[in-house]
């Protein structure tokens, strides 16, 4: 699969795009055929060394992701495969992010999408939302 990613941290100058292996489940987890992505601060963060935990080599980056179940494994009752989703926190605490053409998902994570709401939009809504409304309405006190 394709996918963005990292070998070492640094400026954006190391981010590398190319063929990965496709993930493989743990239990409690989903395949996600990724079909958008945002990009938030701790992205940045992540790839520029600002990290508390050990990351995977490679390790695809990004946090929210929006598309649709490929497959589900044991224990996963919530979604099943052709499920359209969205989701945030991978990328995370040492877990792969989402910059890729699938991604593996705690099951946890995911919510349903939506029929009325794109991937785009989706995918927008998770960190970038939150991130987007803390600015306006904490910070900037838009009424």
């Amino acid at each position: 699969m394709k996918a963005a990613y990292i070998t070492e941290t640094g400026s954006p100058d190391v981010i590398r795009y190319g063929e990965l292996p496709e993930p493989t489940l743990a239990d409690g987890q989903v395949l996600v055929r990724v079909g958008a992505v945002s990009v938030n601060p701790i992205d940045t963060y992540i790839r520029g060394g600002a990290i508390y935990w050990q990351l995977p080599e490679p390790y695809i980056l990004g946090c929210d992701l929006a598309g649709t179940v490929v497959e589900v494994s044991a224990g996963v009752k919530s979604l099943k495969p052709g499920d359209r989703v969205w989701g945030s926190n991978q990328g995370l605490m040492g877990r792969q992010g989402c910059f890729s053409e699938l991604a593996a998902v705690d099951a946890q994570w995911l919510y349903p999408t939506p029929e009325y709401v794109s991937d785009i939009q989706a995918a927008a809504s998770a960190l970038v939302g939150t991130t987007a409304h803390l600015g306006l309405f904490h910070r900037a006190h838009l009424r």
